[in-house]
């Protein structure tokens, strides 16, 4: 055997082993992927978890659990159902963080952001004001209402509903026909020593009202409505409020008999339009001066500010979605008082007697609320005499006789809302000299 053929053997069995290696290799190769051993990596812990109000997930943990924290539990809340799972509920829109422990007291975070559902909430304000046109969309954890509805009624469904949705509710809802109170008010000053003699007393408590006509004029107790609450304990001699039905026969007969004996005196009769939520005021009466010293020492102005004074009423409305009307008023009834008046550098400044109420009572569409019980008490004294020996002195005193009249007066104030609307641009009558067309005027007649 020579050199070339050792050689030749070398290079023939390095030439086999190479192919047998190859065919290894091609033979690895067109083995399933899912034959090959998977290797036992540890899965990420989730960092984030996004889920809508009143909705659970289910947290997959990489480890066991040994305790779990949220930070706040109005907004959603967690239950540990297996040793690598939490349950987490949405229960409020916002942003939480929630921490899990493993067993080697390892913290891990999880960012739980709970969404409003918006394809829900839409879905069930939709059956609450169907025929509607609004936009429910959401900015946080905030619920915005958009659109326009037909009126306040309405918008006032809406976003009650959307409450259930939300906690920060922003309403820039728009209403097609603004909701107004037309107020019949009525301000009277009555006799109230005349109305004790006709057997009228504002302070009659009934079962389910105020104010009546006792029984020995034959006059039945004054109606109201049960819905009314009853005022307890707190009734005084100070403020004393009712609630009329429409077309009460004993109420209307009283005041015609007061009236017919000079006992009423109508101090105003405005009737007011308010719309639904806003305030509305009116003053009868006038303004005194009051000089105000002004400057420094050695030198002195004056100025002169005006004081109001009178009958003054303030109202506001608020229109229920059952179409029931809640009305806050506030009465306050001011008159000069010279004999506790104030002199001020040579001025003198009279003061004010105030009498002052508030109240507030839900009213049905039409009826009448009557507020009174602000009372005023006038002493008036009369001397009657016989000319000349009347005015003898120490003698004078058997020829004449002193008489004192106490004038009590109580202020009434009648109102009765009614809900109103305006008038669409059609709606509005043609007046008679709108359809008669204006003549064509002639050249001529130019000058």
């Amino acid at each position: 055997m020579n050199f070339r053929e050792g050689v030749r053997g070398v290079v023939t069995r390095k030439k086999v082993l190479f192919i047998a290696v190859s065919m290894l290799c091609l033979g690895l190769l067109g083995v399933p992927a899912h034959a090959l051993p998977e290797p036992d990596a540890a899965k990420a812990p989730a960092t984030s978890l996004s889920l809508y109000a009143n909705q659970s997930v289910v947290l997959d943990t990489p480890f066991d659990i040994k305790r779990v924290s949220i930070a706040r539990p109005e907004t959603a809340d967690v239950m540990v159902v297996s040793p690598r799972q939490i349950v987490v509920i949405g229960k409020s829109a916002g942003t939480t963080t929630l921490v899990y422990w493993s067993r080697e007291e390892v913290p891990n975070k999880v960012e739980v952001v709970v969404g409003i559902n918006l394809e829900i909430a839409k879905e069930d304000l939709q059956k609450i004001a169907p025929g509607e046109t609004f936009e429910v969309t959401a900015a946080g954890d905030k619920l915005i209402l958009t659109g326009t509805v037909s009126d306040n009624v309405v918008q006032t469904r809406l976003v009650e509903g959307a409450q259930a949705y939300a906690k920060g509710i922003v309403n820039l809802l728009k209403v097609k026909k603004l909701e107004q109170v037309l107020l019949q008010i009525r301000v009277s000053e009555i006799d109230r020593t005349l109305a004790k003699e006709l057997g009228f007393n504002f302070l009659f408590l009934g079962n389910s009202h105020l104010g009546g006509i006792s029984p020995p004029n034959n006059f039945n107790p004054l109606g109201g409505d049960p819905r009314v609450p009853s005022l307890g304990n707190g009734l005084t001699d100070q403020l004393t409020a009712f609630i009329t039905k429409p077309g009460l026969k004993d109420f209307a007969v009283f005041m015609r008999a007061l009236d017919d004996k000079g006992g009423v005196k109508l101090l105003a009769e405005p009737n007011l339009v308010v719309a639904n939520g806003a305030e509305g005021k009116f003053l009868v009466g006038g303004e005194f001066p009051v000089v105000i010293s002004t400057g420094s020492t050695g030198t002195s102005s004056f100025s002169v500010v005006y004081k109001e004074y009178g009958v003054r009423l303030g109202f506001q409305p608020k229109i229920s979605p059952n179409g029931e009307i809640y009305l806050h008023v506030a009465q306050e009834v001011s008159e000069l008082d010279f004999v506790n008046a104030v002199v001020l550098s040579g001025f003198r400044i009279p003061a004010l007697k105030t009498r002052k109420a508030e109240s507030g009572l839900q009213l049905a569409d039409g009826q009448t609320f009557v507020l009174a019980g602000l009372l005023d008490n006038k002493v008036s004294k009369q001397v009657s005499k016989i000319p000349l020996l009347g005015d003898i002195p120490i003698l004078g005193a058997l020829f004449r006789s002193t008489r004192y009249t106490n004038n009590e007066t109580e202020l009434m104030v009648m109102i009765t809302p009614k809900l109103v609307r305006s008038l669409d641009k059609e709606e509005i009558p043609t007046l008679p000299t709108e359809r008669m067309k204006p003549e064509e005027t002639s050249p001529d007649m130019i000058w």
